[in-house]
């Protein structure tokens, strides 16, 4: 079982490195063609494999650092729905009128009804008939 055990080893390295670089796209190969990395992978036994997945962790982590370095983007839309003015105003058609407390309006307003204008002989002054007695 030992013996088959480096067999068994670049195997199963072969196999991993050749479907990474099988699904790496064209654009993010480091440094050679892709046919060229697949026939080292393949046909290099250890060292085409791991020198493979060396290089490229370090393309791509050199990638990493260039983007971290730009200033984050200010997202385009609120991040929470309860941060998006439009979908709050989208739920009060939902709200029950019933138990939506209105705020007290002010008086004077235009839609309050004046009282009457009383006659100018009749002041607050108690009528004849009246006795005062409420």
């Amino acid at each position: 079982m030992v013996r088959f055990l480096p067999f068994l080893i670049s195997l199963v390295l072969t196999v991993y490195a050749l479907f990474s670089c099988i699904q790496t796209p064209d654009e993010d190969v480091p440094h050679l063609p892709k046919l060229l990395w697949i026939v080292l992978i393949v046909f290099v036994p250890f060292a085409g494999p791991i020198v493979w997945l060396l290089m490229s962790r370090a393309h791509l982590n050199r990638e990493e650092s260039v983007v971290r370095r730009e200033p984050p983007k200010p997202p385009a839309r609120p991040s929470a729905p309860d941060d998006d003015p439009d979908f709050l105003k989208s739920l009060d058609r939902y709200r029950d009128p019933r138990t939506t407390a209105k705020p007290p309006e002010p008086e004077g307003t235009k839609d309050e009804p004046k009282p009457p204008k009383k006659p100018k002989g009749s002041e607050d002054s108690p009528s004849e008939t009246d006795d005062g007695k409420a």
